[in-house]
């Protein structure tokens, strides 16, 4: 029996179809976006890590980064002051590279 693939719909103002990934894919990026958060990346920069990384749209990134900022609990003054620094660029530069790599 052959299956009939449908072909995806590309909607005004959309460059690619939007395809839903799957749970495993979806934790995944949560995961990626979460650390970008972590080492306190832009929204920008995340962006365009994702772009590169997982070939999707901004519009599901900002899903992604809404629901890893609902679900993490604010961080204190403390906290926040151990990742700055040089730790924190050296991070974030490491994340960048491994997303240009794939």
């Amino acid at each position: 029996m052959n299956k009939i693939v449908k072909t995806p719909v590309i909607r005004p103002g959309q460059r690619r179809p939007y395809v839903k990934g799957t749970l495993a894919q979806i934790d995944q990026r949560r995961g990626f976006v979460a650390r970008m958060l972590d080492a306190g990346a832009t929204k920008t920069q995340i962006h365009s890590a994702v772009r590169q990384r997982f070939k999707i749209e901004w519009r599901q990134c900002d899903r992604y980064i809404s629901w890893v900022s609902e679900t993490r609990l604010p961080r204190t003054r403390a906290e926040h002051r151990q990742i700055t620094g040089a730790e924190h660029y050296r991070q974030l530069l490491e994340m960048l590279q491994g997303a240009a790599k794939q």
